[in-house]
């Protein structure tokens, strides 16, 4: 049953992706292309309680919209249209929030954000989890892999990164911020304390290797972070063993 739920998971996950982000009712435009629009002279329109979106008018018809992130994709959409997706949250996804969260966006939270949830991902991927040869394991699985996949691949990846460094500080918790966008997800974090740490870092390397082709192994990898949530936690390697 569980296999199914992925299945159904990745499928609906490869129909979003064949989605096209420009419609005859509205078109998507980057940050620097919403600079042609002179925002500070249109009229409110409307603001989400949803996503923070705000609204303006262009004309009677049009809006432009842009989201609560900076330097985020923006539309230009007709008003109705607007409305429509406003009154049923079908907003379209756009790049800056069409990221491995969003796939799993059912998961970001305390009760299914488990290694049970993330050993049936990988499973379907290809990869059976083995703790002690997991790091070798996905380089070898990695190399098979369709670029959709290696983006699917994310998620777990950063998970059991994630546990590894959570033992270096056994009092650190797994929370959740929103990413507050068109559509909004929530983002894993580490707390301990008064401090939280973003795996920005780690994202950014993972998406570099699995999607961009970068050279550097996942051991490689792990090690950085390392470094950095040592330091971010102000824990000596000696503190705690791995």
């Amino acid at each position: 049953m569980r296999t199914l739920f992925f299945l159904i998971l990745v499928t609906k996950f490869n129909i979003m992706c064949a989605q096209e982000n420009i419609s005859k009712d509205y078109q998507v435009i980057t940050f620097t292309e919403s600079k042609r629009y002179d925002i500070r002279n249109m009229k409110d329109h409307d603001y989400s309680d949803y996503n923070g979106s705000t609204s303006l008018y262009i004309d009677d018809d049009t809006l432009f919209v842009f989201p609560n992130i900076d330097r985020g994709s923006c539309l230009v959409i007709s008003k109705d249209k607007y409305e429509e997706m406003f009154k049923n949250n079908s907003y379209p996804v756009l790049p800056e929030n069409n990221i491995p969260y969003f796939l799993y966006r059912n998961m970001m939270n305390k009760d299914r954000f488990t290694k049970e949830n993330m050993v049936n991902i990988l499973k379907v991927i290809g990869l059976d989890y083995n703790e002690n040869t997991f790091y070798t394991d996905t380089e070898k699985l990695v190399k098979t892999l369709s670029e959709e996949d290696r983006k699917k691949l994310i998620v777990p990846v950063l998970y059991f990164i994630g546990e590894d460094l959570h033992r270096l500080c056994p009092e650190a918790a797994w929370r959740f911020e929103t990413n507050w966008y068109f559509h909004p997800v929530n983002e894993p974090i580490l707390v301990y304390e008064d401090r939280s740490y973003s795996f920005y870092d780690l994202n950014i390397l993972l998406e570099e290797k699995l999607l961009k082709g970068k050279n550097i192994t996942f051991k490689n990898i792990y090690k950085r972070v390392e470094g950095y949530y040592l330091k971010y936690f102000n824990i000596k390697i000696g503190d705690s063993a791995k």
